[in-house]
């Protein structure tokens, strides 16, 4: 119930061990966010200098590839050559939050001390970052899919899906040796491959890496290189893509091509109080993101949330500023994420 009213001392009861609280507890591991932030520092090392407020756009210059066909005509000495070309990607950050209140009364009638219900607030807070995050990352991968693919070798690749389809019944034991070779044609030959997997492709290419040299069939040579991440969100994002994609859906990242760029404000980064409030912030070891936390002091009357009539309540927001990018691409609508299903 809420506000701990449960936990108040009106008749004969004790508190469950940890083991008994796990379960209730129990939350994921976001391997996908811990992914997207692996290469926050890669892409734009310098991002928490420049954004000094949320207000203020941020942008990286980079780069572009101008291909041209070889000249034949021989060497002249009048020759003129063609300029670089450069671009510039915008960096748009989301801000999220969740927010707690605690009293310093809340403990008085109840059979937890103050310290372990904070403690409780705390770890759902962790928890729903957590969850939250790891399935806005999900989906900005799939949401992010090439729609440009050349590759047409055991496979075909599906322009309304954008996903590269591979016939299971045939070539389902093949399926990371011909996603190489499509990464290969799509010139991404010198990258390692993180491969997100919805559960039905993790666990069958979680099988067939096992079958090595001392199995009849030996699968694992396609499988180096290679990092799987099982990603929980992906089999309802690839029921939304199409119904028939049951038999294993799966992306490939190349490593460093998509990244999470987290900040907070100075006043939190460095701590202030003020008068009127905290400004401070908290390491969090699930998603291991530094969380801004801004609190302040109110008197109210607490029994509603679990003290009493006299009492004071602590407001606590904690919140982070994310941007989600891919690597910067000339084309419009080409990206460095391609999809793939078994079919």
């Amino acid at each position: 119930m809420a506000n701990f009213d449960t936990s108040a001392w009106a008749k004969g009861q004790s508190q469950l061990m940890n083991i008994y609280k796990d379960a209730e507890m129990r939350t994921i591991d976001p391997v996908v966010l811990k992914m997207v932030l692996s290469t926050t520092g890669i892409m734009l090392p310098d991002y928490k200098v420049l954004k000094v407020s949320e207000q203020r756009p941020v942008e990286g210059n980079f780069l572009t590839r101008t291909s041209r066909a070889l000249g034949v005509g021989g060497r002249t000495h009048n020759h003129s050559g063609a300029q670089g070309v450069s671009a510039i990607k915008s960096f748009t950050w989301l801000t999220y939050d969740d927010k707690i209140v605690t009293t310093v009364k809340e403990a008085n009638n109840s059979i937890f001390t103050l310290e372990q219900t904070q403690a409780n607030k705390l770890q759902n807070v962790s928890e729903n970052f957590a969850e939250d995050l790891e399935a806005k990352a999900s989906a900005f991968i799939t949401a992010n899919r090439t729609n440009i693919n050349i590759a047409t070798a055991e496979g075909t690749f599906d322009p309304v899906t954008f996903s590269f389809e591979i016939t299971e019944a045939t070539n389902g034991n093949r399926a990371i040796q011909i996603t190489k070779s499509v990464m290969k044609l799509n010139k991404y030959a010198k990258f390692k491959y993180v491969v997100v997997c919805d559960t039905v492709a993790f666990n069958k290419f979680e099988f067939d890496a096992a079958q090595g040299a001392q199995n009849s069939t030996n699968l694992s040579f396609q499988y180096q290189n290679v990092t799987f991440i099982h990603d929980i969100n992906l089999s309802a994002a690839a029921a939304a893509i199409d119904p028939t994609y049951t038999k294993g859906f799966w992306e490939v990242v190349p490593e460093g091509s998509v990244s999470a760029l987290p900040w907070i404000p100075t006043q939190n980064a460095q701590g202030l109080i003020t008068p009127e409030s905290m400004y401070a912030n908290i390491f969090d070891p699930l998603t291991t993101l530094q969380l801004a936390t801004h609190s302040y002091w109110t008197r109210i009357d607490g029994t509603a949330l679990g003290g009493n009539t006299q009492d004071t309540s602590l407001e606590t927001q904690f919140s982070v500023d994310i941007a989600l990018n891919t690597v910067p691409l000339t084309t419009a609508t080409e990206t460095s994420i391609f999809a793939f299903a078994l079919v």
